[in-house]
């Protein structure tokens, strides 16, 4: 038994010893081609992506992982700080890399808006999170308001009551009080259901509708509530970087953020439809099954989620995805 113990941690520091040594040799020759194509060039690494690669997600992605990659700590540190002053950080790039600015504008320009949006994911995900830690609260009058708000585009011809009554059931919230409801996700959930509802009114019904099927039932505001998660999560692990760096030349917003949110509740209906699930225990599945769907949709680094809605009479889901170059569809 020794013997094979001993064995098996002889193969294991083989095993090391060849990664380190592939990594050492990948890192020597990154480093080796960078100084090639400099000399050759006259160019950084950074002024070839910008020039030579389309923008959008494709040139941005780029200029972010040159950026990880580089051994200057202050430029690693542009791709994880909140709040970056984009002008100063413009301008440690061109000192940096010795670039004439009066020389290279197109750069210069370029440069801006792939660190705009970069650092602007950044503080994107603080400024949401923000809003997921406060939590719902009764007491608070521009909570109370938004939530009246909801109520009232949601239902428009069937007043409330009370504030606190089985209606709340009617768009799908579990109890008396939506106040319980909202836990983890916070003001967030709130602010993308009252969103949704606001900007793309009918396109809300039509999912409330679709959560009275039936058949295949689900409970609209929990659902919502879900979904916020779901976008959340998106958000957080960079999935959605490729669909910001395409669709916003600057930095990305809180309202960006709900325009997500909308796509996906929209379409996570119709998608929850279309399974023919056997009851609203299945809703997990349907869920995870559908955040594999959009993960995958989102590895193209052309494509944007765009809501495309028009109508209540409109039945076409699961193709408001486009790319800088063509229709794409789930």
């Amino acid at each position: 038994m020794a013997g094979d113990s001993a064995k098996e941690l002889a193969d294991e520091v083989i095993i090391m010893a060849d990664m380190w040594k592939y990594l050492s040799f990948f890192f020597w020759y990154r480093r080796l081609v960078k100084l090639l194509l400099h000399l050759s060039t006259g160019q950084c690494e950074l002024q070839r992506i910008c020039y030579k690669t389309r923008h959008g997600a494709q040139r941005t992605c780029k200029v972010e992982k040159s950026l990880r990659q580089s051994r200057t700590k202050e430029l690693n540190d542009l791709v994880e700080k909140t709040n970056v002053n984009i002008q100063e950080a413009l301008t440690l790039i061109i000192t940096l890399k010795k670039i004439d600015r009066a020389q290279e504008s197109v750069f210069v320009d370029s440069m801006f808006i792939c660190l705009s949006q970069i650092c602007g994911y950044n503080d994107l995900c603080y400024e949401v999170e923000q809003l997921r830690k406060e939590a719902y609260t009764s007491e608070n009058s521009s909570h109370e308001k938004r939530l009246m708000q909801l109520w009232n585009l949601m239902m428009p011809h069937t007043p409330l009551k009370e504030r606190v009554c089985k209606q709340w059931g009617d768009i799908g919230f579990q109890g008396t009080d939506p106040q319980t409801d909202f836990r983890g996700m916070g003001v967030l959930a709130l602010d993308n259901l009252l969103f949704f509802a606001s900007k793309h009114t009918d396109a809300a019904r039509k999912v409330l509708a679709h959560s009275h099927h039936p058949h295949f039932w689900f409970s609209y505001a929990i659902a919502g509530i879900n979904i916020t998660s779901l976008a959340l999560q998106f958000l957080n692990e960079g999935i959605l970087r490729s669909h910001f760096y395409n669709c916003r030349q600057g930095q990305p917003t809180v309202v960006d953020f709900h325009q997500v949110y909308c796509y996906l509740f929209f379409e996570f209906s119709t998608f929850w439809i279309s399974e023919e699930p056997e009851s609203v225990m299945e809703f997990n599945r349907v869920r995870d099954k559908f955040a594999h769907k959009v993960t995958d949709l989102l590895k193209d680094s052309n494509t944007t989620l765009e809501l495309k809605f028009k109508s209540s009479s409109d039945d076409t889901s699961l193709l408001s995805v486009s790319s800088l170059d063509r229709e794409t569809s789930l």
